[in-house]
């Protein structure tokens, strides 16, 4: 493979060499079904089990890229430039990152089982019960070898603790006295007597309980169907991590904060290309790096939904359903970043402040130094922010598949449906919902998290579609006794048609400073689909450093929705009796009709606020013919 060599502001060119996955999935399942007088009883059990291997090969060929580190002025942590100085970087051979990968293959298995009872109660002939109970139980994930990390040390003291405590107590800064330097923590590994990834919980019970009743009174024409249930989600054979086991030789650009090269494009890597260690290095492994580990007592997700319809039979074989589904979903998964600077040492000022960004950008002696080599923070100096992180060892430490996420869903829904009949046959669906989640966080050091629109809303939804058999040719109302010829050239037309029409998802905004007004926002508007000058777009005056506030998405403001019409024309043809020939004719936006992704919001990006891209296809059209016989 040609090696990864990719800028911050335009595309690169090469890739990474690929990964071979070949799964199995075995499943038994038996059931046993017994009617005893108004009671008809279902039981049974669904074993599995889930064998994956993978093969990821990486930057195999190695990876280098191109940022304004090297570039940018005349400070060290002024903004960069809206242009050039990515590729400026690249002509000087000066890399600001980049690896080479040495990975392992992993093979990793977990089992899944689950016991049922499900009742359908007759009580009479217009009400029928439906109660259930599911015990389900998700086995633990574990690698062939236990080639995989499978939890996080936060309190042991780590192997180059002491070495580094007498640095520091050396070299000092002011916010940890000398003494209250600490360097805890370190990846946790699977072993002969611990093989597992994460241990699941063994109890849980899913009820589910549903009724439909025909009210005697109405006719026997209308039918109220409702419901509840515990839903809950298997883990499958996730959570295997192999740091340690594949090796990723970092490009360290520089060990002085980009005061002068380290590696050059010409020896991208001095101290040679790393090997794995796997385990054997315990606490110590990966120093100097980002780590992350799974959640290594997770609870499943599952979610609580419930429903009540009401369907009625109409005049001209139509029917018309309303009804409402509500889902409350609980533990689910969020990554969390467990090393961050604390709260107290950030800003809290709506604007800029630059005392506080030189403050923890600041260049001091590295207590580190000599003591991780071939990683960044093996230099003489390093920043002050990165020693007032909780694990300064590392250059970050991810909490993978915590289980605080929570969402909630409330729909409602009309139905319109005409049976075919007479030639004619369509369905129209509306829907009106909300979906709400916290799932993330503003500030990786917050407690709570962020209550938002979920990225999955579209609060209305209209979709109407229909089929028309042309009434010409024999049989039908027009031609009946046309001859045998001319039958086929009109007999078989039908026409159908999708029309669909929504909103588009919210718009994700990033850590920006907004002066507040109306931003007469409209998605449509290629240029300027909002006002940008209320926003500080001065690149040197951008938020850093700092609590933020500003809310990641509104519900009011969202990308531009579907408006589609999708349309075909078939003609069928009988040839003899038993074949048949069918053309077909079939427009996909039939309309042209364009949907546009959102605007730029990055507000130093010169783009800023106009659309740049679409986000369906063109019209296509595609024509078929078919022998059926």
């Amino acid at each position: 493979m040609l090696p990864a060599v990719s800028f911050d502001r335009f595309t690169g060119v090469g890739d990474s060499g690929g990964d071979d996955t070949p799964f199995d999935i075995f499943q038994i399942f038996t059931s046993l079904t017994k009617v005893a007088g108004r009671h008809s009883l279902k039981m049974g059990a669904d074993l599995r089990l889930y064998r994956e291997s993978s093969f990821s090969y990486g930057n195999s060929s190695g990876a280098y890229s191109f940022g304004s580190q090297w570039t940018r002025g005349p400070l060290d942590n002024s903004t960069a430039a809206p242009l050039g100085q990515d590729l400026a970087s690249f002509l000087l051979g000066l890399p600001t990152g980049g690896s080479f990968d040495v990975n392992a293959s992993r093979t990793n298995q977990a089992g899944y089982y689950a016991l049922f009872l499900h009742d359908d109660f007759r009580v009479k002939p217009t009400l029928t019960l439906n109660m259930g109970i599911r015990y389900e139980r998700d086995l633990d994930t574990t690698e062939r070898y236990n080639r995989s990390v499978n939890g996080f040390d936060f309190t042991t003291a780590n192997p180059i603790s002491a070495q580094a405590t007498a640095a520091y107590n050396r070299a000092p800064i002011a916010e940890i006295a000398a003494g209250q330097f600490r360097t805890p923590g370190g990846l946790l590994f699977a072993g002969p007597g611990n093989r597992s990834v994460y241990k699941t919980n063994p109890n849980y019970f899913s009820p589910r309980f549903g009724f439909a009743w025909t009210p005697a009174a109405l006719g026997g024409k209308t039918v109220i169907r409702g419901g509840a249930g515990v839903f809950f989600f298997a883990f499958g054979t996730v959570g295997i991590n192999q740091t340690g086991f594949s090796q990723s030789t970092p490009v360290v650009a520089s060990l002085n904060s980009f005061l002068s090269p380290s590696a050059t494009l010409a020896n991208p890597f001095p101290t040679g290309i790393q090997q794995p260690t796997g385990s054997s290095l315990g606490l110590a492994t990966f120093l100097g790096r980002g780590v992350a580990f799974a959640n290594p007592d997770p609870q499943n997700p599952y979610s609580i939904r419930w429903t009540l319809n009401v369907q009625r039979e109409l005049p001209g074989n139509m029917i018309l359903e309303t009804g409402y589904v509500g889902n409350h979903a609980v533990h689910l998964t969020l990554d969390r970043s467990q090393n961050y600077v604390p709260r107290q040492y950030l800003s809290t000022q709506p604007f800029r402040d630059q005392p506080v960004i030189d403050r923890l950008g600041a260049i001091v002696t590295n207590p580190f130094a000599n003591l991780i080599p071939g990683t960044g923070l093996n230099g003489t100096t390093t920043s002050r922010a990165q020693l007032l992180q909780p694990y300064p060892q590392f250059t970050g430490v991810n909490f993978q598949g915590t289980n605080q996420g929570i969402s909630y869903f409330h729909m409602f829904q009309a139905r319109l449906e005409k049976r075919f009949s007479h030639g004619v046959q369509f369905l129209a669906n509306y829907q009106w919902s909300k979906l709400l989640e916290r799932r993330s966080r503003l500030n990786d050091s917050d407690e709570f998290l962020e209550n938002r629109v979920a990225g999955e809303d579209r609060p209305q939804r209209f979709v109407g579609s229909g089929s028309w058999e042309l009434p010409f040719g024999r049989g039908h109302a027009w031609g009946t006794n046309l001859g045998a010829g001319l039958n086929r050239l009109v007999d078989g037309w039908i026409v159908n048609g999708i029309y669909t029409i929504q909103p588009g998802g919210p718009l994700g905004w990033g850590n920006s400073i907004y002066f507040g007004g109306d931003l007469r926002y409209d998605p449509r508007k290629l240029e300027a689909a909002f006002d940008t000058t209320r926003f500080n777009r001065n690149s040197t005056q951008q938020l850093g450093s700092n609590l933020r506030t500003f809310p990641s998405r509104f519900a009011n403001l969202r990308a531009d929705g579907a408006h589609n019409f999708d349309f075909s024309v078939i003609k069928n043809t009988s040839i003899t009796e038993k074949v048949s020939i069918q053309f077909r004719l079939e427009f996909f936006n039939a309309f042209n009709h364009p949907t546009f992704n959102g605007p730029e919001l990055s507000p130093v990006n010169t783009n800023f606020g106009n659309i740049t891209s679409q986000s369906n296809l063109a019209r296509t059209t595609q024509m078929a013919l078919r022998l059926v016989w």
